[in-house]
């Protein structure tokens, strides 16, 4: 099932259900008033790598271009301007990654990006503030802490500061103006 929340009424909405099927581990991230999900591993722990745009104006779901990526679950996204952006995650048994991959509405197509600048991993956490994104934390061979920039405009990551927590999986990420914000998840101790 999939929900919409209204906070200038602070309701809950149920909206059309996801026509990709159940699944667990997916990944997404919106671009202007357009929603997408994709990824995951579905009831019969089939890992996919289908991708599916939701409409808020028509309440409906469509099918677009799969992930340019190796099928995964647990990946990251984020969006920067007009393009989503998604990498990371789990491709096969316990096999992370760290690929990266830029999705362009307008054209329906994915384009490989510089490789995430930290290990490969999965349960990682990003956001976006601006014209960059960032990522961290999750699960790299133990608990991850380390956090990343990445610049479209350059297509390069750059190492910022620890984040503060201490290492940690399945955390979660915002941001909101021009900070970020990354809590919860299952840490170290």
């Amino acid at each position: 099932d999939f929900w919409e929340y209204a906070p200038n009424l602070n309701i809950w909405t149920k909206k059309a259900i996801f026509v990709g099927g159940v699944r667990s581990g997916e990944t997404g991230f919106s671009v202007g008033s357009t929603g997408y999900i994709g990824t995951g591993q579905d009831n019969s722990t089939n890992i996919r790598n289908d991708f599916w745009d939701y409409n808020p104006a028509t309440n409906s779901w469509t099918k677009k271009a799969d992930f340019g990526g190796t099928a995964r679950t647990t990946a990251t996204g984020f969006s920067i301007g007009n393009k989503g952006y998604m990498g990371t995650g789990e491709v096969g048994s316990s096999l992370p990654s760290y690929d990266f991959l830029e999705y362009d509405p307008a054209t329906n197509s994915w384009t490989k990006k510089a490789d995430f600048g930290g290990i490969a991993r999965t349960t990682a956490t990003g956001f976006s503030i601006g014209s960059k994104g960032y990522m961290g934390t999750g699960n790299n061979g133990g608990f991850a802490n380390d956090f990343w920039e990445y610049d479209p405009a350059t297509n390069a990551w750059t190492q910022k500061a620890d984040f503060g927590g201490g290492g940690r999986i399945y955390a979660t990420g915002f941001s909101i103006g021009s900070k970020g914000y990354i809590g919860l998840g299952l840490d170290e101790s």
